[in-house]
């Protein structure tokens, strides 16, 4: 039966591309990342923990397919067998269109909305990554329909999804437990606005409006990035992010919120160096809980003009936190080697 099954995946891959024509032009990208870190864990006093290691930290898988107004996206991770993106845009002009599936939508541009193959250190910053983890999409990506419209400059977004990230539904008319969940009448609503200059700065603002039968969750998100359009030997690119979520799930709202700044410097073509600062504070109403990061690090591309194609990352992670005996893994060293074939 295994076999027949990759018999027949196998004639419907070689359907699809003998005729391509029919069904519009493909695209492929692949990416893999490996990497090597170092760290150690102080579980006590006198009990220290010492882990070096190799691993794969995304092993991606991009396809695109454009036929006239609609264009169709999937993206999978092979590292961890997870199926990121499957979306399905209808352009009604050039700067208007709509999209249904699973995919990136308003929110933190210090987390999905930064691309893999573009991140600055060896992960992203945890102003994305823990708004993220606030609003119930940890992967960034969430089932929903969206209207993308932008009018000169500036661009709006409007997403209406299930909220839960991993909530992806299938009623079928037949009993399950799932039948008894209550999603209400509205979706989840998130909003954007942003902008991109000739001149390299870019920010935007998002908000997303809670909804206490799906993720209720009220949250604020703004960046202001700059990155010359000519960034060369001597340049300097730079950003700064902001996060906050407001939990209305117990008897009092909780607030959590976080800021990061960052910065690089083009020492040589092949060659930039840079730092970044970010903090992110649990519970606004609650002292001596925060905690952060302070990273220094280098990144080198042996093809200036093609620099995330082959990319070398040397980051170092010193955390902080404000918690007593805290963090268990104070120092942590990143080696990313990353391909990027598109």
């Amino acid at each position: 039966m295994r076999k027949i099954k990759l018999f027949s995946i196998i004639i419907l891959f070689l359907g699809i591309v003998t005729n391509m024509r029919l069904l519009g032009q493909p695209e492929f990208q692949f990416t893999v990342q490996s990497w090597a870190t170092y760290t150690t864990y102080e579980h006590s006093a006198d009990s220290t923990t010492t882990q070096l290691g190799f691993g794969v930290r995304r092993a991606r898988l991009r396809g695109k397919m454009v036929k006239g107004k609609l264009t169709g996206f999937v993206q999978y991770d092979a590292a961890v067998n997870v199926l990121h993106d499957a979306q399905i845009d209808y352009a009604f002009s050039k700067n208007l269109k709509f999209r249904m599936g699973r995919f990136i939508g308003p929110g933190s541009q210090a987390g999905g909305r930064t691309s893999h193959t573009a991140i600055d250190f060896a992960e992203r910053s945890i102003v994305g990554r823990l708004w993220a983890s606030a609003v119930n999409i940890s992967d960034y990506r969430s089932y929903g329909l969206s209207v993308i419209h932008k009018i000169g400059v500036i661009q709006y977004e409007i997403m209406a999804s299930n909220g839960d990230g991993s909530v992806n539904f299938k009623p079928y008319n037949t009993k399950s437990g799932n039948s008894k969940v209550n999603t209400g009448n509205l979706p989840q609503l998130d909003f954007m606005i942003s902008s991109k200059f000739s001149n390299g700065l870019s920010g935007g603002v998002h908000f997303g409006l809670p909804n206490e039968d799906r993720c209720d969750v009220s949250s604020l998100t703004g960046f202001l990035y700059f990155h010359p359009n000519n960034y060369k030997k001597g340049s300097f690119r730079g950003k700064a992010d902001y996060s906050q979520a407001a939990d209305n799930t117990g008897e009092s709202t909780v607030t959590s919120f976080g800021y990061g700044v960052m910065g690089f410097y083009k020492l040589t073509d092949k060659l930039e160096i840079g730092s970044r600062y970010e903090i992110w504070d649990p519970d606004k109403n609650l002292n001596n809980d925060a905690f952060g990061n302070i990273t220094v690090g280098a990144n080198y591309s042996p093809d200036p003009e093609h620099w995330q194609d082959m990319l070398f990352k040397l980051s170092a992670t010193f955390k902080t936190s404000e918690v007593e005996n805290q963090p268990f893994d104070p120092f942590i060293v990143h080696f990313v080697w990353q391909v990027y074939m598109h």
